[in-house]
C-alpha cells in the first residue's frame, strides 16, 4: 500500500470500535484499509485506528460505521515532506 508520504487516519473512541469496523470493511472486500496502532501524536494510550491512502475511501468508511452504529471520533491527514511529518485534523 504505497502511501507512506500522504495518508489518512480515522480515530475512534474505543479500540473495539476500530477493530469491529475494520473487520467489517475487510469482510466486505475493502482492502484499502489498514488497522494500526493509533499514533501517540493524536491519542495517548492503547488504541487502534484505521489508515487509508485516499480521501475517496472516507465516504465508504463513514457509511459502514453508520450502519454498525460506530461513531467516528476524528479524521487526520498525515503528510511527510522533507523528512518531517505534519498532521492536520479534518472536519467531518
Amino acid at each position: 500500500m504505497g502511501y507512506n508520504n500522504r495518508y489518512y487516519i480515522c480515530a475512534f473512541t474505543s479500540k473495539n470500535m476500530a477493530m469491529y469496523l475494520f473487520s467489517s470493511l475487510d469482510g466486505l472486500g475493502y482492502k484499502e484499509f489498514q488497522l494500526i496502532s493509533t499514533p501517540c501524536e493524536i491519542k495517548a494510550g492503547c488504541s487502534y485506528s484505521i489508515k487509508f491512502g485516499n480521501i475517496k475511501y472516507l465516504d465508504i468508511l463513514k457509511r459502514e460505521a453508520k450502519k454498525l452504529g460506530i461513531e467516528v471520533s476524528n479524521i487526520y491527514f498525515f503528510e511527510r515532506k522533507n523528512g518531517k511529518r505534519s498532521i492536520k485534523k479534518l472536519t467531518i
